[in-house]
């Protein structure tokens, strides 16, 4: 009987000492619960804050980003059209350049004009500055006395 009681007596501890075992490993399981819940709640806070810090951010920054995006585009716009006009001004330039060019032509005015001066200067040259001279003399001869003559009117 002894060898019974000892038995039951054995396997009581054994059982409490698995109940004892139980209640550490538990125990255990709370304590490590306990730090889950705590991390949890800390990550579930800086979560919530870092969400806070970036909507934040968002009204904040994204403002000013449209509306330096909007100057920009504003800027292409001006530059397209300086660009535009920049191009209409070379063409105006380029048809002057041309007709400038058809002056200087063979047929061009420039040439055309420098043969009619150089007519005209052989025209004075064949003029004969002496008759010229005489006639000029006889015709101050002929209307000196009618200017005298006036002049006496006039007065």
């Amino acid at each position: 009987m002894m060898n019974q009681n000892e038995q039951t007596e054995k396997e009581a501890q054994g059982a409490l000492e698995l109940l004892r075992e139980l209640v550490s490993t538990e125990e255990n399981q709370n304590r490590q619960l306990k730090k889950q819940l705590f991390y949890t709640r800390i990550f579930a806070g800086a979560g919530c804050a870092l969400a806070l810090i970036l909507a934040v951010a968002f009204f904040c920054l994204v403002p000013p980003v449209l509306s330096a995006m909007d100057t920009a585009v504003d800027a292409m716009e001006r530059a397209t059209r300086t660009m535009e006009q920049a191009d209409e001004t070379l063409q105006l330039v380029d048809g002057a350049l041309k007709d400038i060019g058809t002056l200087f032509e063979e047929d061009g005015l420039v040439v055309r004009s420098s043969e009619t001066m150089e007519q005209a200067l052989e025209k004075i040259q064949a003029m004969d500055i002496e008759s010229l001279n005489g006639a000029i003399k006889n015709l101050g001869e002929v209307v000196e006395p009618l200017a005298q003559f006036f002049g006496r009117f006039g007065r």
